[in-house]
């Protein structure tokens, strides 16, 4: 039978919990459903696991850089995609993406930041807000998380200079259970979620038995690389129903980037050289 766990915003319980020993072929990959959980989590609180913090869940925060937010996640354009697990997608990425060899590119920051500067700025500082509540609350493992981003990492690719390089918007997606990947290890990711006339889109974590409401204006902490995770379906309970997630995260091939001057000199070395490959070809 689930149960609710319900705290006031001022009164954050801490949850104890047990990692399960799950076969973990049976999830991933697979849709996420409330009901693979009993426990579900409406309000703030922290959750441990085997007596370490792991997961801060904070339910209906007010802050204005919220609203902001909303409103330059409803005006950007996203992009449609194919998952390798065959589920599509509607996202759109910002902040900074490392080099990709196979495409030629360089460190570079994301597309949205040359398309829509003005969304791509307002959806970057709302960052400022992630790590505030991870300073606070995992004040320990936000020191460790600065500290590889001051040593790995140029100033140039620090989101605002909070300790997060990059991050990803979702419109009504609902995910199959995953693992993230590319990501610091042992660190924290940070997400936002921003939802009006909705029902589900709750993020579920099988290996804990634990699924959080993401309710409207909440933010969610944890090692997404760690910890087994997917969301729920999303039904839209009138028309104008959106439900957004923006998660912040580093990015560790970010420390293979040079300062972006250097990347852009990089980047032009490569292209003379592969100019002068297209050239000697055709004579």
């Amino acid at each position: 039978m689930r149960y609710c766990i319900c705290s006031t915003p001022m009164d954050i319980k801490s949850i104890h919990a047990k990692r399960n020993d799950l076969d973990l072929r049976l999830f991933k990959n697979r849709s996420a459903k409330t009901e693979d959980c009993s426990k579900f989590i409406k309000d703030s609180c922290k959750l441990f696991i085997d007596n370490k913090l792991a997961v801060v869940y904070l339910a209906g925060l007010e802050d204005a850089r919220l609203d902001k937010l909303r409103k330059s996640l409803t005006e950007i354009e996203y992009s449609k995609s194919t998952r390798t697990s065959g589920m599509v997608t509607t996202s759109r990425i910002f902040g900074y993406a490392p080099r990709n060899p196979l495409r030629n590119h360089t460190c570079r920051s994301t597309t949205l930041a040359s398309e829509d500067p003005k969304n791509h700025a307002a959806i970057c500082d709302a960052s400022a807000l992630i790590e505030e509540f991870y300073r606070k609350e995992n004040p320990d493992l936000y020191s460790k998380h600065l500290s590889m981003s001051q040593e790995k990492l140029q100033n140039n690719w620090r989101m605002n200079e909070t300790v997060f390089t990059s991050g990803i918007a979702n419109d009504c997606n609902p995910l199959r259970y995953h693992y993230d990947t590319g990501n610091y290890v042992g660190v924290w990711s940070g997400m936002i979620v921003l939802k009006k006339h909705i029902s589900g889109g709750y993020l579920a974590c099988p290996e804990i038995d634990t699924v959080f409401e993401c309710s409207d204006k909440s933010i969610i902490l944890f090692d997404g690389q760690g910890l087994l995770h997917g969301v729920t379906p999303i039904t839209k309970d009138h028309p104008s129903g959106r439900r957004f997630s923006v998660v912040y995260y580093s990015l560790k091939g970010m420390w293979q980037c040079l300062e972006i001057n250097d990347e852009i000199a990089r980047m032009r070395i490569k292209r003379t050289e592969v100019e002068s490959k297209k050239k000697g070809r055709s004579q």
